[in-house]
């Protein structure tokens, strides 16, 4: 089987005219991560394994639709900090074509779009980061949804309707079990709660952004629904990739944020 990425170009052109045309647009990176808990192959990281989990995630990853946009983190460079660059980590990469072949095994080829697109830009291309932020992200009514407290996020993404906290700690929920995904008992319930008074959702949960995306898809929320990605960590402060200690990137970001008034 044939994988073909877009590339970060291509998805960036592509997210533009949908957001600019289309009133129901997702955009999800699926990572190493997503794909080890899909697969049953651990790696768990940020986290723990659960049936429950791998089948959200699967589902998510599932959704065959031109307006729900997929990152996946194969054929394509990796972001390193500086620039685009190639993946170390073999693999992950084979556990993530060994998952698509499983999945996809009836199709000659798997077109899939950047995982780094965002995550490029806002370092590396700042100012088409910032009239895509200008455009899609800030002037709409919006509901966020992740760890960043509401007035730090909103020097990035703008007003701030509705905020939804997700723990950062990486604490244990139900079950004993690691990761935000597991404390979706408290934090879902929140989000049904704001998502029909909005245009925009931001999810910046890890693994239960995916989730996140994949629940409102599914109930036909005609909205945009994007996630930023780590973008949102770093251009608050939040050193939680190595991307951000390089190159003086956590400065750098800071190109990126509102200036006050």
């Amino acid at each position: 089987m044939k994988i073909v990425n877009t590339g970060w170009q291509k998805t960036y052109n592509k997210l533009c005219n949908l957001l600019e045309k289309e009133s129901k647009v997702y955009y999800s990176r699926f990572g190493d991560g997503d794909f080890n808990i899909m697969s049953g192959v651990g790696g768990e990281l940020y986290h723990s394994y659960s049936p429950e989990l791998q089948k959200e995630l699967i589902d998510a990853f599932m959704v065959d639709d031109p307006n729900y946009v997929k990152g996946v983190m194969l054929e394509e460079p990796i972001f390193t900090g500086g620039g685009l660059g190639n993946r170390g980590n073999k693999n992950d990469e084979q556990i993530a074509r060994n998952f698509i072949d499983a999945y996809f095994f009836d199709k000659n080829t798997v077109t899939v779009d950047s995982h780094v697109v965002l995550t490029y830009l806002a370092v590396c291309h700042q100012d088409k980061f910032i009239d895509f932020l200008n455009k899609f992200i800030r002037p709409k009514k919006k509901l966020f949804i992740g760890s960043v407290e509401k007035e730090k996020v909103e020097k990035l993404i703008g007003k701030v309707d509705y905020y939804v906290n997700v723990p950062c700690e990486i604490a244990k929920g139900k079950e004993g079990l690691i990761g935000a995904y597991y404390s979706n008992h408290k934090w879902w319930p929140e989000v049904l709660k704001y998502v029909d008074d909005v245009e925009l959702v931001l999810p910046s949960a890890g693994m239960a952004g995916r989730v996140i995306t994949k629940r409102l898809w599914y109930m036909e929320k005609n909205l945009h629904c994007i996630e930023l990605g780590s973008v949102v960590d770093g251009a608050t402060g939040v050193e939680s990739r190595s991307i951000w200690r390089r190159n003086d990137n956590i400065n750098r970001l800071k190109n990126l944020l509102l200036k006050e008034k």
